[in-house]
């Protein structure tokens, strides 16, 4: 017998004995469980509902911290700005007007050159 069969059997078992003894309470008994029961479970309501909302304040806080490092860190890193001119070579190119055509039309000289050597 397999052990998930062994509590089966043993649950099915207590469930039998508490059901009979259940049923075998008089009725004074059975009426002041039944009132004892409901208080219980009327206490439990009352509870439930504060608990509840500070559960909420918390969840609340904690989602708010969360957007606020959130925010921080996006504003905190901003937009990257990337250096057009890096170097002294870019420097002269760029200040150079006589070579602004040949970069202009390097593409085709690159072609040109492939071409050429039989690419």
């Amino acid at each position: 017998m397999s052990p998930e069969e062994r509590n089966e059997r043993m649950v099915a078992m207590v469930k039998e004995h508490l059901d009979a003894r259940a049923d075998a309470l008089d009725d004074r008994t059975a009426a002041r469980l039944r009132a004892i029961r409901l208080q219980a479970v009327e206490s439990a309501e009352g509870k439930r509902g504060w608990f509840r909302f500070l559960r909420w304040i918390a969840v609340g806080g904690l989602a708010t911290a969360a957007v606020a490092v959130l925010a921080v860190s996006l504003w905190m890193t901003g937009p990257r700005r990337e250096n057009t001119v890096a170097t002294a070579d870019d420097i002269e190119i760029v200040a150079a007007q006589e070579q602004m055509q040949f970069y202009e039309d390097i593409e085709f000289y690159r072609w040109l050159a492939a071409q050429e050597n039989g690419g």
